[in-house]
């Protein structure tokens, strides 16, 4: 049991370091898209195209900080032992709301980008990965929300 509580103590942590991350990119994403590094220019896009890659980004700050809050909750909910229930399903939902969003709009830039410009670079890969990760906790949201229906039949029984 310790090793859990220290698991879920750890991730709480880096949880919350995100909230800080997430803010230092905020600030730091307009200098980064003027910063020249060598052959790594623009996430190896050229400068036309890293100005795009702005928009998108502020547009899912937003659903990454209220993806963010419901893992906080969850996490939360599991350092009370609230494992199996249905505020944690809702949670799960929203949180799978937030990568949709996120892959729509890396979608959407993708294809302006790509339409544009004629090319399709690291966009694509960014949105594959939102909706992968909405894929993924809807997966989990499911797995939990048959374990609660079973919980509560076996509740009755007893």
């Amino acid at each position: 049991m310790k090793q859990h509580d220290k698991s879920v103590g750890l991730t709480h942590f880096v949880v919350r370091l995100c909230y800080v991350l997430l803010a230092a990119a905020v600030a730091a994403f307009p200098l980064l898209m003027r910063a020249q590094q060598g052959d790594f220019y623009y996430f190896s896009m050229t400068a036309v195209h890293g100005r795009y890659l702005i928009y998108p980004f502020y547009m899912v700050v937003p659903a990454g900080y209220v993806a963010l809050v419901c893992l906080d909750k969850i996490l939360a909910n599991l350092k009370k032992d609230i494992v199996f229930s249905n505020k944690n399903v809702k949670l799960l939902n929203i949180i799978t709301a937030a990568c949709l969003f996120a892959a729509a709009v890396g979608a959407v830039a993708f294809v302006v980008i790509a339409v544009i410009y004629q090319s399709i670079e690291t966009v694509a890969l960014l949105a594959m990965g939102e909706a992968f990760m909405a894929l993924v906790v809807r997966v989990v949201r499911n797995v939990i929300k048959k374990a609660i229906e079973i919980k509560e039949e076996n509740d009755l029984v007893v």
